[in-house]
């Protein structure tokens, strides 16, 4: 099956905090998951779509969405 290219607005802040919530995870969790310190994962959280701040790449917050089975696309499932 071909797979389908997605299209996603940019997160936001607000969004970034919101997916790594479905996904259970604390932010320190977070953090080590996509191997950055914890203030610079806080500072994804705060500060993402602001200007002063970067947020998440496209499969950084695709993967975060997928793990939080919030993807619109797509679900993770468990291997056999």
């Amino acid at each position: 099956m071909p797979l389908k290219i997605v299209t996603m607005v940019p997160a936001t802040a607000a969004s970034i905090k919101a997916a790594r919530q479905a996904a259970g995870l604390t932010q320190a969790q977070a953090a080590e998951r996509f191997d950055y310190s914890l203030r610079v994962w806080q500072k994804k959280e705060t500060e993402a779509g602001t200007g002063k701040g970067s947020g998440l790449s496209q499969a950084e917050y695709e993967l975060l969405l997928l793990l939080g089975d919030r993807h619109p696309d797509y679900a993770l499932v468990a291997k056999k």
